[in-house]
């Protein structure tokens, strides 16, 4: 994979996990924070985090990494969909689901 390609995927995830942690963040200190609110976007937090590391590192495979971020921000997003009255939710959404697309091209699904 290319410099330039890796960084790309680099960005999209460091964007959703600086956005998930950030909602994380908000629930948590707030007044009534929502339990899946908080578990998605952690979830989510954690697989970039993951696919973000091992692409700096260059170690190896990541198809599971990959995998298992496209598929926790898809869940993020879907889960701040349920709150459209939140802006800063939203965005968190969007860019969530803007990750699960980029990655998307790296991910590999078995053939059977």
């Amino acid at each position: 994979m290319t410099r330039q390609k890796t960084d790309h995927y680099i960005k999209a995830c460091m964007k959703a996990w600086l956005l998930c942690e950030a909602s994380v963040y908000a629930e948590l200190t707030g007044n009534s924070p929502r339990q899946s609110l908080i578990k998605e976007c952690s979830e989510c937090a954690r697989a970039c985090f993951a696919v973000v590391a091992r692409l700096v590192s260059k170690a190896g495979d990541i198809s599971d990494l990959v995998l298992n971020c496209l598929l926790h921000c898809r869940q993020c997003s879907k889960e701040c969909e349920k709150y459209p009255q939140e802006e800063d939710i939203q965005f968190c959404g969007r860019v969530s689901n803007i990750c699960a697309d980029t990655i998307r091209d790296i991910a590999v699904f078995p053939v059977n």
